[in-house]
């Protein structure tokens, strides 16, 4: 998840003009960073995505675009499918995915700056995904829609409540970040000074002593529980 915000603030430092370099201090880093996940060229060659170098665990960094969303989402569920499960049902990953992805969009106001990155676990068959956005923020939305909420702890335990909504879209129907929780195994929400965590339906939310611009959501869901495919037999009238 770090990875994530990273390239968060790189785009906000290169959206406001600055030139962004990382100091050269472990070897092992640097060489993940520059020549297995190529970050570089997703600002010097303004790329949204590049394919990792032999990692072929990793869905590399994405800077998620609003058209292409629910397709990406389907990329990586069918992904799993023909490599991993071939009889399994994951359509909880792009169910997962996509509300996450049109988070950004239905409320973040992000302005491009946001980014997701996928990480797969072969030997534990757990799936790792973060999706970070310097936008508006999901506490701060909240905050808004109900003023009297004053505090972003408070606000994140409203936001994940299902059938809550701030209505920033037609679409909106309060079931997204539900449906996240209800998928992952482990899941976790930083905005502002608050942080949710979702252990197994666990939840507990605290107050940070540090503030996240925007949202960084992440969470984990672990393949190897997924169940069975149902295959309908066909019927002839």
């Amino acid at each position: 998840m770090h990875l994530v915000t990273l390239a968060c603030l790189i785009q906000f430092l290169t959206d406001n003009e600055w030139k962004s370099y990382l100091t050269a201090n472990n070897d092992a880093v640097d060489n993940y960073i520059y020549n297995e996940l190529h970050f570089s060229e997703y600002w010097s060659g303004q790329k949204n995505h590049v394919a990792t170098s032999c990692s072929p665990h990793i869905f590399n960094l994405w800077r998620i675009v609003d058209q292409e969303k629910d397709l990406y989402a389907k990329e990586v569920e069918q992904y799993f499918k023909n490599n991993y499960f071939q009889n399994k049902d994951l359509s909880s990953i792009s169910l997962s995915l996509t509300e996450a992805f049109y988070n950004v969009f239905d409320h973040a106001s992000a302005n491009n700056n946001a980014f997701s990155l996928i990480m797969y676990d072969e030997k534990k068959q757990v799936l790792y995904a973060a999706i970070s956005d310097f936008g508006v923020g999901i506490a701060n939305s909240v905050r808004k829609y109900l003023p009297s909420i004053d505090d972003d702890r408070t606000a994140l335990l409203k936001a994940v409540e299902n059938n809550f909504t701030v209505k920033s879209t037609g679409r909106n129907k309060g079931k997204g970040l539900d449906n996240i929780l209800s998928c992952a195994d482990v899941c976790r929400i930083f905005s502002g000074n608050g942080l949710l965590v979702d252990n197994n339906g666990d939840r507990r939310c605290y107050d940070v002593d540090f503030f996240f611009p925007g949202t960084l959501l992440y969470f984990e869901v672990n393949l190897a529980r997924m169940e069975e495919e149902e295959i309908l037999d066909m019927f002839v009238f």
